[in-house]
């Protein structure tokens, strides 16, 4: 007789077995999958195509349609930072605590967060570099510009604040390992001022009156950036003496070590050349430093500290390529998101190798740029390649199977 209570006999086992439960369904809409795992890290699609747009803005080698081309880029980055802000916005109120706590529990996604403050200074840039160059521009996208560059002052520094009391409140590192991706929100703080040495030095009618404050809260900012990036920096090197280096997947994170120095080196030199050049200083005219007679020592001790900024980003990048090269022979390389991060901290180095062929006439320089950008360009379509495959084969972007659902199956299993 079968017991009452729905058990078989003694050994208690259930007539009917039932499924396991989970407090999210495993299948998804594509929607619901875009929305819910989507990930900071996208945006570095926007600040990859925007510092290429800037460089071929720059590049000391201008040929008939880099311009166009040019232009092209930062179209792409501009139209990608809408469709992906679309997004992030959307995932905080369909998904309310989940979202912010997944962001904030994961300490990589913490410091990619930086990323969409950054890809919009590099959509600021392209309204001062182009918009406001273009026939139908003129000084009132300058005034954009500017507006912009302060909205993205308050939301880059905010950022960086935010993401290191969240590790402070949230993250014991002690032994573990600090991933490169922490670097993020110095560059922002650097790209911060970077792109105020763009917006006072080659904006359409920029007057010194709305230039300098740019330009002195700029300065402000590439300190902020470069000695945040050397307190960051003690950790990460005596992590890579201790434990070598970072797994495999993160490989190409090593890139983001050029990152401080390659963009503070590239700000100095911009904000020195708005300062005396483009005589931003000179026009201002008050006080002791804000002057045409301090302009011209200061543009050379910008270079100077760029000289030493940039000499240590080089052998970072020459490190980085050391360890991608290694895991390649060791067959331990493989493509993976995380390769978008070796784009935009290059491109930091390959700016300020720029203004070194315009600020010392170097063909030397010239030829660094112009192979740094070629390199660049190749990269990007190499990661779009890539990245256009995993989204065709549902292992990127959507992805119906539900992780969090699966994972609390596994778990259910153990038990």
């Amino acid at each position: 007789m079968a017991d009452t209570n729905g058990t078989n006999g003694a050994h208690g086992r259930p007539d009917i077995e039932r499924k396991p439960e989970t407090s999210e369904p495993l299948q998804r809409s594509a929607f619901r999958a875009l929305i819910q795992d989507f990930s900071p890290i996208w945006f570095t699609w926007c600040m990859n195509a925007g510092i290429i747009a800037i460089l071929m803005h720059q590049l000391p080698y201008q040929f008939h349609k880099l311009p166009v081309l040019s232009t092209i880029a930062f179209i792409i980055d501009f139209v990608l930072f809408i469709i992906f802000s679309v997004v992030m916005l959307l995932r905080f109120p369909m998904f309310r605590g989940q979202a912010y706590n997944e962001i904030c529990e994961n300490v990589p996604d913490l410091g990619l967060l930086a990323c969409w403050p950054i890809a919009w200074l590099t959509v600021t840039a392209f309204v001062s570099l182009t918009v406001s160059e273009a026939q139908w521009g003129s000084h009132a996208f300058t005034i954009v510009a500017y507006v912009m560059w302060w909205f993205g002052a308050a939301w880059v520094l905010s950022t960086a604040v935010f993401v290191v009391v969240v590790i402070i409140r949230r993250h014991s590192i002690k032994d573990r390992e600090l991933p490169p991706m922490v670097f993020i929100p110095t560059v922002g703080v650097s790209t911060l001022a970077t792109v105020g040495g763009l917006l006072s030095s080659f904006s359409s009618e920029s007057s010194a009156r709305t230039a300098v404050p740019v330009i002195i809260f700029s300065f402000w900012a590439v300190g902020v950036g470069t000695l945040l990036g050397l307190f960051i920096y003690a950790m990460i090197v005596h992590q890579l003496f201790a434990k070598g280096w970072p797994a495999p997947k993160q490989s190409a994170g090593m890139f983001l070590l050029v990152g401080p120095m390659g963009q503070s080196a590239a700000a100095l030199q911009l904000l020195g050349s708005a300062a005396h050049q483009y005589g931003r200083f000179g026009g201002y005219n008050k006080g002791t430093f804000l002057t045409e007679t301090s302009s011209a020592p200061l543009e050379v001790a910008c270079i100077l500290l760029a000289f030493l900024l940039s000499g240590m980003a080089t052998i970072w990048s020459i490190v980085a390529f050391i360890c991608m090269i290694d895991r390649a022979l060791n067959k331990e390389l493989s493509w993976t998101p995380a390769w978008n991060s070796a784009i935009f901290p290059v491109g930091t180095l390959i700016t300020s190798l720029s203004q070194f062929s315009i600020e010392m006439d170097s063909p030397f320089f010239r030829v660094m740029t112009a192979i740094g950008l070629v390199w660049l360009v190749i990269l990007f379509f190499v990661n779009l390649g890539f990245t256009a495959w995993k989204i065709l084969q549902g292992e990127l972007l959507i992805v119906k199977e539900n992780p969090r659902a699966k994972q609390e199956l596994e778990q259910q299993k153990e038990q």
